[in-house]
């Protein structure tokens, strides 16, 4: 393990004291758990687990986006009452 040295705003130590008296841990071990958190977090896997849940359901798979959304206004009770209103 290595030793370093840090300078910290006032209020941040402030609330690192707090936290650490909280969970029950040094403030030293506090600042490695969260380090560790943002180091292992990789922005590249993010986005592609992002996109993945982006993507369509299979039932919209052969779908056409601007016949669904052509459909969805023709149908839409709200958007027929505006026209039979005018």
């Amino acid at each position: 393990m290595h030793r370093t040295q840090i300078y910290l705003q006032n209020d941040m130590y402030e609330r690192l004291k707090a936290q650490s008296h909280n969970v029950g841990v040094s403030i030293s071990e506090l600042i490695r758990r969260s380090l560790e958190k943002d180091i292992q977090q990789d922005p590249v896997a993010d986005a592609r687990a992002f996109f993945e849940r982006l993507k369509p359901l299979e039932s919209f798979a052969n779908t056409e986006p601007e016949v669904y959304v052509r459909k969805l206004r023709n149908t839409s009770r709200l958007l027929q009452a505006k026209t039979d209103d005018a």
